[in-house]
């Protein structure tokens, strides 16, 4: 499985590399991208900044690399992919997002955090069946931080 994992210019991103041993990963960013070389990922660049345009970028870029899944982590981002996941469905792309963004937009960033693929536990710093439990009932997506209240907020950059 291929994910292309947006910010990848951020630590952010690089942090969320561990969640994905597993696939092959593309770190994606806007503007100028470094010139790198990794057997972990690869790294591209979405070209200029364009919000008007935002989900028709993902897209193409997830066409042109030929991935099965991707994770925006800009904020900016989010509401403009949870809006097109049915496109991104017509193509065979899952968008790594809960539905309802809102409820897990709001908190505070931990050290401790997880990613879930359809409420299936992909990664966890710490593992907590209760936070497990309700991914899968709830079949969440996404990379959240899980605070000590244990809520889920969604990670950003």
């Amino acid at each position: 499985m291929k994910i292309l994992l947006t910010g990848g210019k951020s630590a952010v991103a690089l942090k969320l590399l561990k969640a994905f041993t597993k696939y092959k990963v593309v770190l994606a960013d806007y503007g100028d991208v470094p010139l790198f070389v990794s057997k972990d990922y690869q790294l591209i660049s979405l070209g200029s900044k364009n919000e008007d345009v935002l989900a028709h970028t993902l897209l193409n870029n997830c066409l042109n690399e030929g991935v099965d899944a991707i994770l925006p982590i800009y904020t900016f981002e989010i509401e403009a992919l949870v809006k097109a996941k049915i496109l991104f469905s017509e193509f065979n792309i899952e968008v790594l997002l809960p539905e309802d963004t809102a409820t897990y937009s709001n908190g505070s960033k931990t050290n401790n955090w997880v990613v879930f693929k359809s409420g299936e536990l992909v990664y966890t710093t710490t593992l907590d069946e209760e936070i497990n439990a309700l991914a899968t009932k709830e079949k969440l997506s996404g990379a959240f931080y899980i605070n000590t209240d244990k809520k889920l907020k969604l990670i950003t950059v």
